[in-house]
């Protein structure tokens, strides 16, 4: 049983600012030249015979693999709602796991369209919080938390099949660099949850001093004593890693889908190396659901590891996704109610959750 640790945010939340009809522009105006990006990558990627359109029917001529499919994704997403449930556990924070499963739904249809596969995040921040201001950056905290903790497995996954590629790796200094970034930037994410948790102070004063220059220099403060309460509950911590990990191996399993029926030959067991660095580049937040980033990623990874067929397998695995999306669309039109439970500090009276 995990020991609860008691509400850590501070007095001082950021007042939330009115859109101006300028920044409603300026935000149209980015996600069209977002789009652009996409589809002049898209073209290129077309142009250039990375990616074979009549190819691109078989993801729905296929059925009983797009089922399969479709159900690892749903699988993928319970997982991930799981795993943001415990994540608040220890913070007296409760969630069940049908809420939080309708919220990742919600976050998933949305990150079709917001930049980056991580942009979702912005409309589970939305619902999460919009009701709890007196935790509302606990609540932020713990929501980066957790896709800090997917990303992490990520970048670690491609590390644990390594050895078995040793020769490989060896041979192939793009791919070694790779691994070795992959390495680095995961060690970051470990080194910096590890000092808030063992060196809370020494961490704050750093925050203070780096960004203290900042309207909202309290904030980072509160960041770190949310990530120093997991101290008395790493059990947690460690599960929803696990948890993470067994849902991004079902992804690579997706993917292993998409290229059986696109282009058998393209199979190799170097997918295990490649697949996971390819959803990391998929969720830089440049185009709408990283559409063109993702595909221009795993063509070159996929010929980095002598394979083919990286871009249309990701253009399958997009349009075996979208059906999935189409379940958080249904959320969303429903509406979603109070997030957490009637314990949580600073809520509301419960209320359907207006739509963003």
């Amino acid at each position: 049983m995990t020991r609860e640790s008691p509400s850590v945010a501070g007095p001082s939340e950021p007042a939330v600012e009115s859109v101006s009809p300028a920044g409603r522009a300026r935000k149209i105006l980015w996600v069209l030249v977002r789009l652009v990006i996409a589809g002049s990558l898209l073209a290129y990627l077309a142009k250039s015979g990375m990616i074979d359109e009549r190819a691109l029917s078989r993801p729905f001529t296929a059925w009983p693999i797009a089922i399969i499919a479709v159900a690892l994704i749903l699988i993928d997403v319970s997982l991930m709602a799981l795993r943001f449930s415990l994540l608040f556990r220890p913070l007296n924070l409760p969630i069940s796991w049908a809420k939080s499963f309708q919220l990742t739904m919600v976050s998933f249809f949305f990150a079709q369209f917001l930049p980056g596969a991580a942009g979702g995040d912005l409309a589970k921040l939305f619902y999460a919080a919009k009701d709890y201001k007196g935790r509302r950056s606990e609540i932020v905290t713990v929501s980066l938390f957790d896709r800090a903790i997917g990303m992490f497995s990520l970048l670690v996954m491609p590390l644990f099949f390594a050895p078995a590629f040793s020769r490989v790796i060896a041979a192939t200094p793009a791919l070694r660099a790779l691994l070795v970034t992959a390495a680095i930037l995961a060690a970051v994410i470990l080194a910096g949850f590890l000092a808030c948790v063992f060196w809370q102070s020494l961490t704050e004063r750093i925050a203070r001093a780096v960004f203290g220059f900042l309207p909202w220099k309290e904030w980072p403060g509160q960041v770190i004593r949310t990530i120093a309460s997991y101290r008395h509950n790493l059990g947690t911590v460690v599960a929803a890693f696990v948890i993470s990990f067994v849902a991004n191996s079902l992804l690579l399993i997706v993917m292993v889908l998409a290229v059986f029926i696109l282009n058998p030959a393209g199979l190799g067991l170097k997918m295990l190396l490649v697949v996971p660095l390819g959803f990391v580049a998929n969720s830089l937040p440049f185009t709408p659901g990283g559409l063109g980033v993702g595909e221009t990623a795993f063509s070159a990874l996929f010929t980095v590891a002598g394979l083919t067929g990286g871009a249309e397998a990701l253009l399958c695995w997009r349009v075996w996704t979208a059906l999935v999306r189409l379940l958080g669309l249904v959320f969303y039109l429903r509406g979603i109610e109070r997030v957490f439970g009637h314990h949580a500090a600073g809520a509301s009276h419960a209320a359907p959750v207006a739509r963003p």
